[in-house]
């Protein structure tokens, strides 16, 4: 496991909460796993571990896999077309997608998740 990393709860009394239940591992338990399978999966490759406000991970993919998560990422039409606002329109709301495409909230949450998946980038 990386030195660097030290995992801590960002809310120790609700983790402390989902432990007493038996509903989460032991903190740093899901960093330990990643750094043991990361290098199995990608031919050697280490995830990087970003610790801002909002925490991220980036795992390396050979030319391979990330080929393979392309071509297995399509759009329907209705998911193109909300893609196509919000490029063309970087502070779309929710509100002017629910109108146009005339859409319930919960729908246009559920297309737009589906389209925010994280980017495959080949090392």
């Amino acid at each position: 496991m990386s030195d660097e990393f030290t995992p801590y709860p960002k809310n120790p009394l609700i983790q402390s909460f989902f432990a007493n239940i038996g509903r989460t591992d032991s903190i740093g338990s899901g960093v330990r796993n990643l750094y043991m399978y990361t290098p199995i999966y990608v031919d050697g490759g280490k995830p990087e571990l970003f610790e801002d406000d909002v925490f991220r991970i980036s795992i390396p993919l050979n030319k391979s896999a990330a080929a393979e998560a392309e071509d297995n990422k399509t759009l329907t039409e209705r998911q193109q077309k909300i893609y196509d606002m919000i490029c063309e329109n970087k502070h779309l709301s929710v509100e002017q997608v629910m109108s146009d495409i005339s859409l319930s909230r919960a729908t246009v949450f559920r297309e737009y998740a589906i389209n925010n998946q994280p980017q495959v980038v080949p090392t």
